[in-house]
């Protein structure tokens, strides 16, 4: 024969009565609390169920010390029980002296603010006004907690009547065991087999005893420091006896200001009517900060969500470019397949070819160079294959509070969904997130309540649309999350809404998700799916009994989540299909090929626009620059002869000119001329390297903006579509975009250099006109020279 727990404490003492004791004394009474247990326990320790269990006898003594060890317990509580109501009366007093404390600061704040501006005595008044106001709810607030303390008072009271009530549950108990020691004396061969348990309860009562003594000692320390706080506290009402004398000593001084404030009282009103005005208006510009703080978190928490969306398709993109490496460095040339074949290539299905090794080139809107995240996965209807260890796509799906984001938490293994216990839904539109997994690469898309009564149509449609989005091409599996409880009905409205949702055949991909935070302790799953209702049980039928249980709260178990995904892996081996495609994934794909054709007609017509434009803009401004350096040179040249014939007069002045003065005069306007034509000419030479910089600058700019303008057309175009095929496109147009660009960038270079050469004549032309102007003007010296020899 067996004792259970029931036969070793009555359930009700075991489960309400402690916990109960434990909520309304406090932590010395739940020891004490503890004390009783054991008392009850030891008391009941021999209780024997239908007839034939039983208890070992015990003896008067043992009766005894319990009972003695109960009364001390009761004095201990006793003397706790003053040692709380102590603290609390010192905690008041503290709580006073602090009150005074800061009346006392305050009095002298407000004593050195009527001595000095006498401005603000108004305000003053108002603050001294509402500290009353504070010390008065304060009052209030002491009187509360007497009032708690006397409930508590009470409530000890009541619990002293509920432990003698069960005093004498236990003396009626008692008397039970003695009724039932005649049957004990049959039993004895049995309590020698059980002899040692009582030992192992013998050492834990040992143990107990050693926990009380450790409490005594830590009763003495407390009445110790109350003893300290007692002290402490009769110095307190000193100090505060000498705060109130200078209390009324402020008072008194209060009263004669107050006599001076009345006074000026008047002049105080305007400038309060002038403050109240000036807050409304500060409370209006605080509320229009807070609504454009709002508005600016909402906008820093969508760029955030842009910039997670763009840095992972940058990421997908290297991922693609790397996958191209890798495959031209093979040198094996692709198969042909149809746009919309659903055959993979070798190197995404797992297998090997075995028919031809020199393969035909693909068509060019082929998926076949994607990575195996990104092209079509499905594989032949008549060789199922196990999905690429690489990377799982799963959909969860359930009702609100079934633990959907909690259970994808739990299998990414770090918080990436908001969760929390809410009736309401958390998530309100469909999330994507990535992560590696026990050796996989997991995309994990987390959905609302698509099986709300209250949830329209139209949303519905838009938010599994977005899901196809996030799991394109197709989910590998839907885990549908129920959790482990009772049922409420709500299987059948599942059921039919999924065959709504994704048809008939999407059974062969479901795996039905039970979540538990520590709920299956005593019972298993094969129970509560027998216990469940017929719909949970039709449910399980239908998804071919494929299910598994999740303990999101015991995140540390880390084999549950890798059986998970071996199991979705087994399921999609013995399917036909690799993974889940509908006729609205199918149609979502056409329809994002049929934008990727139109956004890629738009971007090459937009692309001719802008190169033709730009085009006629660069000739445009080359023409006006062309013209007007022309115009610069010719008004140069206009200079340039014009100091020629006024040198050429100057020379005939000279020859005709014999007088002295009128030489050296003459000698002197010439050197002028030549200086002014010197300038003429360093000025047209900054002239030509100003404007051979501004056309440096201009065409630098262009180019940065030309290259902006791509860069945000391309971050838009990723932006708006996921679709692995679109990425592809948008991968190829920015190489076309390189080359083009590299071929604008060539025929400029080819434009500068025309523009060089063109530059190059005209210095010629310049130098050539130079060197005429320095043979004039040697001729000139010779001139000047020999008119110098003529006059000496």
């Amino acid at each position: 024969m067996k004792l259970t727990r029931s036969h070793w404490c009555p359930q009700s003492l075991h489960e309400g009565g402690l916990s109960d004791r434990r909520n309304l004394i406090g932590p010395v009474c739940s020891v004490y609390s503890d004390v009783v247990y054991h008392t009850e326990l030891t008391s009941l320790f021999y209780t024997i169920d239908s007839g034939s269990r039983y208890l070992q006898r015990e003896t008067q003594e043992d009766k005894l010390k319990r009972e003695a060890s109960a009364g001390e317990l009761e004095l201990k509580m006793e003397k706790e029980l003053k040692e709380k109501l102590r603290q609390d009366m010192m905690k008041q007093l503290e709580e006073k002296d602090t009150q005074l404390d800061d009346m006392t600061q305050e009095v002298r704040e407000k004593d050195t603010q009527l001595d000095d501006m006498t401005q603000e005595v108004r305000e003053k008044e108002r603050l001294l006004e509402e500290k009353n106001q504070i010390m008065e709810q304060r009052e209030k607030l002491l009187e509360e907690k007497e009032n708690q303390l006397e409930e508590k008072d009470k409530q000890l009271k009541d619990r002293d009547i509920q432990l003698e009530a069960l005093r004498k549950n236990l003396q009626d108990k008692n008397s039970h065991v003695e009724n039932f020691r005649v049957l004990l004396q049959d039993k004895d061969l049995q309590l020698e087999d059980r002899n040692h348990r009582l030992g192992e309860k013998d050492r834990q009562l040992e143990e107990r005893d050693r926990l009380l003594e450790e409490s005594d000692k830590l009763l003495e320390e407390r009445d110790r420091l109350l003893e300290e706080r007692d002290r402490r506290l009769e110095e307190s009402d000193k100090l505060l006896e000498e705060r109130d004398r200078l209390l009324e000593e402020k008072e008194n001084e209060l009263k004669e200001r107050r006599q001076e404030v009345e006074e000026r009282r008047q002049e105080v009103e305007e400038k309060d009517n002038l403050l109240e005005e000036r807050e409304k208006q500060l409370k209006e510009r605080d509320k229009q900060v807070e609504d454009v703080n709002n508005e600016n978190a909402e906008l820093a928490q969508q760029i955030c969500d842009v910039k997670t969306e763009v840095e992972r398709l940058r990421r997908e993109i290297s991922a693609q470019m790397t996958e191209h490496g890798e495959m031209s460095d093979t040198g094996s040339i692709l198969p042909v397949r149809r746009r919309n074949s659903k055959d993979l290539p070798p190197y995404m299905g797992g297998e090997t070819s075995d028919t031809d090794p020199t393969l035909p080139l693909k068509r060019r809107n082929s998926m076949e160079l994607l990575p195996p995240d990104m092209g079509g996965e499905s594989s032949s209807p008549d060789s199922p294959v196990s999905p690429s260890v690489s990377e799982l796509r799963l959909v969860l799906l359930g009702r609100t509070g079934a633990g959907r984001s909690a259970a994808g938490n739990t299998i990414l293994g770090r918080e990436e969904f908001g969760a929390q216990a809410s009736p309401s839904a958390v998530t309100q539109r469909s999330k994507r997130r990535e992560g590696d997994v026990c050796g996989r690469r997991l995309v994990l898309v987390d959905t609302p309540d698509w099986f709300c009564p209250g949830l329209s149509l139209e949303e519905m449609r838009q938010d599994v649309g977005l899901c196809v989005r996030l799991s394109a091409p197709g989910p590998h599996a839907f885990l549908l999350v129920i959790p482990v409880e009772p049922s409420k009905g709500e299987e059948r409205g599942v059921l039919e809404r999924i065959e709504e949702m994704f048809g008939e055949g999407c059974w062969g991909h479901i795996v039905i998700l039970f979540t538990h935070d520590d709920g299956l302790k005593e019972q298993s799953i094969e129970e509560f799916l027998q216990a469940g209702s017929q719909d949970l049980q039709q449910l399980v039928e239908k998804s071919g009994s494929r299910y598994h249980v999740l303990n999101i709260k015991d995140r540390a178990h880390g084999t549950q989540v890798s059986e998970l995904l071996d199991q979705v892996e087994e399921m999609v081996a013995g399917n036909r299909e690799r993974f889940y495609s509908s006729q609205t994934y199918q149609e979502a794909e056409d329809q994002v090929r049929e934008m990727e054709g139109n956004i890629q007609r738009e971007r090459g017509e937009r692309k001719q626009r802008e190169e033709r434009d730009l085009r006629e803009r660069l000739q445009k401004e080359l023409q006006d620059s062309l013209i007007k350096i022309e115009g610069v040179i010719q008004e140069h040249e206009g200079d340039i002869r014009t100091l020629s014939e006024r040198t050429s007069e100057l020379e005939r002045q000279v020859k005709e000119e014999r007088d002295e003065e009128k030489k050296r005069e003459l000698e002197r306007e010439l050197k002028r001329e030549s200086d002014r034509r010197e300038e003429m000419e360093r000025k047209l030479e900054r002239f030509r390297e100003n404007e051979r910089r501004e056309m440096e600058e201009r065409h630098r700019q262009e180019m940065e903006n030309y290259e902006g303008e791509a860069r945000v057309k391309v971050e838009r175009n990723l932006m708006k579509i996921v679709l692995p095929e679109l990425q592809r496109n948008i991968m190829i147009s920015q190489t076309k975009m390189q080359r083009e660009f590299s071929r604008q960038m060539e025929e400029r270079d080819r434009q500068m250099k025309e523009k060089d050469r063109q530059m190059k004549e005209k210095d010629r032309e310049m130098e050539e006109k130079d060197r005429v102007i320095v043979e004039r003007d040697g001729e000139i010296e010779g001139l000047i020279e020999r008119l110098w020899e003529m006059c000496k």
